[in-house]
């Protein structure tokens, strides 16, 4: 079937990726570029195509999405730079359709150094654990956008979901780590979060620190008791939480200091 499609009143003749443009059905990735592919890049992309298989939305070669990301790096000539990578689905409008083929979209831009610290507010809506669409991540972000703003309009830089149990679950654009008791504790994907490359990456190395994890399902009170908290992406690599709602937390302890320059480390950003 034919979509007529018109802008403004004229015709659009060219193809658009209409299925990510109507639905958000679609996926991205955001990494820092600093003077070559991060570390986790391969997760990225193995990510992605999960995302790109629930979804099925077609998945194009990895190499010709490295491709197109160092070609990119190339022509805006940045030694330290934001990326984003979006696989844009396009195909019927009818929205129960399948996609029928995608397009790779790549984002770059000067990389900015995040804060030193930051202020969490627990959002006003819960997130509901058993979603499909918290296992990948979907071009569809009006929920953690509204979360984020929400947060801003507050004075807040980052929002927190709990689920639909109270519990706590996963940042709008982050994972969340805390530490008590000789034991470092975040939520595990049953809670409702997408499971995140540079989490995954603590969650490798934290052994070789000889202390205690526990992943598992926690409320604001097991957070509250928290000597410190911080969470964690690929951009931000690791950020101190100093207050989470009037809760004023330590974003100097020693420990956190080990964790954050392991994963400098690891994240090869020194």
């Amino acid at each position: 079937m034919i979509d007529y499609i018109f802008m403004d009143g004229s015709r659009v003749e060219n193809s658009l990726p209409l299925r990510s443009l109507f639905y958000g059905e679609g996926l991205f990735e955001t990494f820092r570029h600093k003077n070559r592919l991060p570390v986790l890049f391969d997760k990225h992309l193995e990510r992605m195509e999960a995302g790109a298989k629930l979804l099925k939305v077609p998945f194009p070669e990895k190499e010709y999405i490295k491709e197109l990301v160092e070609k990119a790096i190339l022509e805006s000539e940045l030694k330290d730079a934001y990326v984003k990578i979006c696989l844009l689905s396009d195909g019927e409008s009818a929205f129960n359709k399948m996609s029928k083929e995608s397009q790779a979209l790549v984002i770059v831009k000067k990389y900015l150094i995040p804060k030193h610290s930051v202020k969490i507010k627990i959002n006003s809506c819960r997130r509901i654990s058993e979603s499909p669409l918290l296992n990948v991540k979907s071009l569809n972000y009006l929920e953690n956008i509204l979360a984020r703003r929400e947060a801003s309009g507050s004075g807040f830089d980052e929002a927190l979901f709990l689920n639909e149990r109270d519990e706590v679950a996963e940042c709008s654009t982050s994972n969340i780590f805390w530490f008590n008791d000789e034991t470092l504790f975040t939520p595990s994907i049953e809670c409702g979060l997408l499971s995140g490359t540079t989490r995954d990456l603590i969650l490798n190395f934290i052994p070789e620190h000889g202390v205690n994890f526990v992943e598992g399902r926690f409320s604001l009170r097991d957070l509250a008791a928290a000597e410190f908290v911080f969470i964690t992406n690929s951009l931000i690599g690791c950020a101190p939480v100093f207050e989470i709602e009037g809760n004023i937390l330590n974003p100097e302890h020693n420990y956190l200091a080990k964790i954050k320059n392991t994963l400098l480390k690891k994240l090869e950003w020194e």
